[in-house]
């Protein structure tokens, strides 16, 4: 037998560390699909059982079932997951519930669960995704007038640097400090665990000093402080999610379509939180190459900003735009 060295990191959470000690018990017994495959597959449910084991407090992964995924779609499509993505994280999912021995459910054939939760590959990635200045200060207005200052500032920093909404969440103090003193911001949360340095624009510089002003050192600068004491910063993230999702109608453009997802050639994507990344990268594209600089270098030095690396990556933010 030929198995995988995959050990799980400890987070502190007891259900979640239950499940991550089963998950690791069932990779030694693995000897199926190339190891690359594998690897991508206890990723996927790495990112799974830290989701169910807090939403659901699932204790066997034995007990596994279609609730479970149906949650965790609708989590990865509010967080602006492309159903390409979601497809795969639920292919590495099924693959280890059929790794299990005496499962208690029986999960429903893939492709009929795929119909019942509509999903469908994207079709092309040019589609536009990217908030417009209007809609972008609408959703900013909203906020603060509902009085939630703290997701208004959150629309504020993703605008502003292009971070992942699971980025801006865990920003620290001292992070933000160093940007503000460097002229960057040193991103070492990311997915992928691959940092990255942003160059800090006027509106990034804007923003930071602002949510300085009433943090202390160690503190999470975009979280309130409520989240991070009882470690429910997830329930913050899913409120930013929900707010969009709840209030997109009022505010986005009429031509928008109804979903983010499986979007045709040129189509305009419902509002996301990640179309606010699709909306930097888009604005730093245009000053870049409004300073002289070729496509291909400013498609790259915006990849590198997204954390991507590769210029090819900047046309799926770009929507279609050539100039």
């Amino acid at each position: 037998m030929f198995d995988i060295k995959y050990n799980w990191k400890k987070t502190g959470h007891g259900a979640t560390d239950n499940l991550g000690k089963q998950l690791e018990k069932i990779a030694k017994r693995m000897n199926q699909n190339q190891f690359k495959t594998r690897y991508r597959y206890m990723e996927s449910n790495t990112r799974f059982i830290k989701f169910v084991a807090k939403e659901f407090k699932l204790r066997k992964l034995a007990n596994m079932q279609d609730k479970h995924l149906k949650a965790y779609v609708d989590h990865m499509r509010l967080k602006g997951n492309s159903d390409k993505y979601i497809k795969t994280e639920l292919s590495g999912i099924r693959f280890i519930h059929n790794s299990i021995d005496n499962t208690k459910y029986e999960l429903s054939d893939a492709r009929n669960f795929s119909q019942e939760v509509a999903l469908a590959f994207t079709r092309d990635g040019r589609a536009d995704r990217a908030w417009t200045e209007k809609e972008y200060q609408g959703f900013k207005n909203l906020a603060i007038e509902k009085h939630h200052e703290e997701i208004a500032k959150v629309f504020e920093g993703i605008r502003h640097t292009g971070m992942r909404i699971d980025e801006i969440v865990s920003l620290k103090y001292q992070e933000v400090h160093n940007a503000l003193r460097d002229g960057y911001l040193h991103l070492t949360n990311t997915k992928g665990g691959v940092p990255r340095n942003v160059p800090l624009t006027e509106g990034a510089r804007s923003i930071f000093a602002n949510v300085l002003m009433d943090k202390q050192p160690g503190a999470y600068v975009f979280t309130p402080a409520k989240y991070v004491q009882t470690r429910t910063i997830h329930k913050f993230k899913k409120q930013i999610q929900n707010f969009i999702y709840n209030h997109r109608d009022k505010i986005q453009d009429k031509d928008r379509t109804q979903s983010g997802h499986n979007l045709k050639k040129e189509d305009r994507g419902a509002l996301t939180p990640h179309g606010l990344r699709h909306m930097f990268a888009r604005e730093e594209y245009m000053n870049k190459r409004g300073t002289g600089v070729s496509k291909f270098k400013a498609r790259l030095e915006v990849a590198n900003m997204l954390g991507h690396g590769r210029d090819s990556v900047t046309f799926i933010y770009l929507g279609g735009i050539k100039e």
